[in-house]
């Protein structure tokens, strides 16, 4: 088993957790995540990265029927031109879609922007999630007041 930490871990179920632990086998399936509750201690062999810690997943489109209509949300509206012609999103479509958001909705946090394209892709655009084997580390963001930059990216961890 192999453990990773970062300055946030986001679970699967979208939740950040500030010095998050996550467990995963050889192959990148998670195994355990564990919240610290921002209080990370030293525990043998537990790699720290600076940077968002993301499990892998991708969205897949499993309604012909897309909510093509412009909504008076603003941020909604972005998404959905975004992703009108996606029939799949990847984590790394995640990062460059948040990217585009926050450059629009310099306000709005990273947890506040992965949560609006998450509820999208499940709620109004019909897509399902799959969790793919894989760990990757969000970097370039400003961690201070959790926001993308342009220099955002994602680095395979495992």
């Amino acid at each position: 088993m192999k453990k990773f930490a970062a300055n946030y871990l986001v679970s699967d179920s979208g939740i950040f957790l500030k010095n998050g632990i996550v467990v995963a086998n050889d192959e990148g399936t998670v195994v355990e995540f564990i919240d610290t509750a921002g209080d990370l201690r030293e525990i043998e062999q537990l790699l720290f990265f600076n940077g968002i810690l993301i499990t892998n997943c991708r969205f897949v489109r499993t309604h012909l029927d897309f909510p093509g209509h412009i909504t008076d949300n603003l941020s909604k509206s972005l998404i959905i031109r975004l992703v009108a012609e996606l029939n799949e999103v990847t984590i790394r479509n995640l990062v460059e879609i948040g990217i585009q958001i926050q450059a629009q909705f310099p306000g709005m946090t990273i947890q506040e922007i992965l949560d609006e394209i998450r509820n999208f892709l499940l709620i109004d655009g019909k897509y399902s999630r799959q969790i793919v084997p894989g760990i990757f580390l969000l970097i370039g963001v400003n961690l201070a007041d959790l926001h993308f930059t342009p220099k955002s990216k994602l680095k395979k961890i495992l």
